[in-house]
């Protein structure tokens, strides 16, 4: 049941009409049970998975609140094996079982099982997680309601690909839940209908380019068909990803709940360490404040903290698939900010540009932070390693040309992205559009509406990229 797809916004009314036609703690059962329902739509023996994993974390929350010293760290490693065995287990075992039977000379799937990857485990497992770690910390105490735990796991718009809510933030929101008013429903639908159009007007129609040509790269040699390629998957998927988060914010302010922003216009970073400050930026904070700050507690040395920092960087790339490609797209990553850091430190004081020069110098540390990022698109969406190389070598093989798979439209299209980036930066003219009179709102949702009727990719309905993590 696609965001973009028709059953799933019948079942969105259906749910929306039955949760305001009755009481709010009943209203409370319905969209629990209607979150169950929408996940078990891809698989229903899969809801016994994020039934255990609910079941266990509850538990595993009231007992940390109250055990003794000496038993609150055994149970957190409790949560940590059961939560991570599950992921380990259904994301990992294949990979690392063929790995290791590649290193012992035996056929790749020769230890491979015929398992079924759960939509959304990777979101919701560190939606877990960090509940138990937070009661660990004496960051927040437990809830003592099933549902509110339950529903804080399954709420519908935030269970397949994020964003990544926190217990500490979501958990106050159920236990004290207040209608929404009319100024937060107009953003609910604003954001749902910017979200449309991001994946379908935009991601949709780069996707096709983009899979014309990673599909079979060889096929299209050259580096302009690999820098054309590398750019529309760029765009796809961070108008996929954003499109997405925008929907479940959307859908979530108009039940009456606040989801973290998880973008922040990422293509207009200056460097590739607020790069990270503004992409996917739930998961960056998860990773810095359960792994990164971690492994940094007992020493602040640069080498320790370059080390960290490559090792989170790293099981980033691994959160992502279970691929090696993934694996070289954290590193990649890691190394951009390590070596930004040590250029930034090794630039005397003096040297540093006052902020008329930072002004003057950010177009050229936007380009360069975009260029880095498109290049990551050769580790991300390459299929395989062989893939891979052939995309990397492709990209800087300057003795070839070869030929673009970017239409007219679709360079139209990117300059219509940088135009309004830049503008919702400047002037936050989406934001501002919640607040404006009813004259200016319904010319610009019915644009909307226009826009997703006459610029949506029609036929087969492309799935979000980051369901498949």
């Amino acid at each position: 049941m696609l965001f973009n797809s028709f059953e799933f916004w019948i079942f969105f009314a259906v749910v929306l009409a039955g949760f305001y036609s009755l009481p709010y703690r009943a209203g409370k059962v319905l969209l629990l049970g209607a979150s169950y329902f929408f996940y078990m739509w891809w698989n229903p023996r899969l809801i016994l998975l994020i039934l255990a994993s609910t079941v266990v974390d509850y538990f595993l929350g009231l007992w940390l609140e109250t055990a003794p010293p000496g038993r609150r760290k055994p149970l957190l490693i409790v949560s940590l094996v059961v939560n991570l065995g599950f992921l380990g287990f259904f994301k990992y075992y294949n990979f690392f079982a063929s790995s290791l039977a590649a290193l012992l000379g035996l056929l790749d799937d020769s230890w491979a099982l015929n398992i079924l990857l759960p939509v959304g485990i990777s979101f919701y497992t560190f939606a877990s997680l960090s509940y138990t770690i937070d009661i660990y910390r004496r960051k927040t105490t437990a809830v003592r309601n099933f549902i509110d735990y339950a529903f804080f796991i399954a709420f519908f718009p935030h269970l397949i690909a994020g964003p990544i809510l926190r217990a500490k933030q979501f958990l106050p929101q159920v236990q004290q839940w207040t209608r929404p008013s009319a100024a937060t429903v107009n953003r609910g639908i604003a954001l749902i209908l910017t979200g449309l159009i991001k994946k379908t007007v935009f991601a949709d129609r780069f996707a096709i380019a983009a899979d014309a040509y990673f599909n079979n790269p060889a096929k299209h040699p050259g580096w302009l068909a690999a820098w054309s390629a590398a750019l529309a998957f760029t765009i796809q998927v961070y108008f996929d990803f954003s499109g997405y988060t925008d929907i479940a914010r959307g859908c979530a302010k108009l039940f009456g709940f606040e989801f973290p922003i998880n973008f922040l216009r990422p293509g207009l970073a200056r460097n590739p360490v607020e790069f990270w400050q503004r992409w996917h930026i739930t998961l960056s904070l998860w990773v810095r404040d359960y792994l990164f700050l971690p492994l940094t507690r007992h020493s602040r040395t640069r080498t320790n903290i370059y080390i960290s920092l490559m090792i989170t960087m790293l099981l980033v790339g691994l959160w992502h698939g279970a691929r090696v490609n993934f694996v070289l797209w954290g590193g990649y990553f890691g190394l951009l900010m390590i070596a930004y850091r040590l250029v930034q430190q090794r630039v005397p004081r003096a040297l540093q540009p006052d902020a008329q020069a930072a002004r003057f110098l950010a177009p050229f540390g936007i380009a360069l932070t975009f260029t880095s990022f498109v290049v990551a698109s050769a580790f991300f969406r390459s299929q395989n390693l062989w893939d891979m190389t052939v995309v990397l070598s492709s990209l800087f093989d300057w003795g070839h040309t070869g030929k673009t798979v970017l239409t007219n439209g679709l360079l139209v299209l990117f300059l219509v992205a940088i135009v309004l980036g830049v503008l919702e930066e400047r002037r936050g003219f989406l934001y501002r559009l919640s607040f404006a009179p009813a004259y200016v709102q319904v010319p610009a949702f019915v644009c909307a509406f226009l826009a997703l009727e006459l610029f949506s990719v029609t036929g087969e309905k492309i799935p979000f990229v980051y369901f498949q993590f």
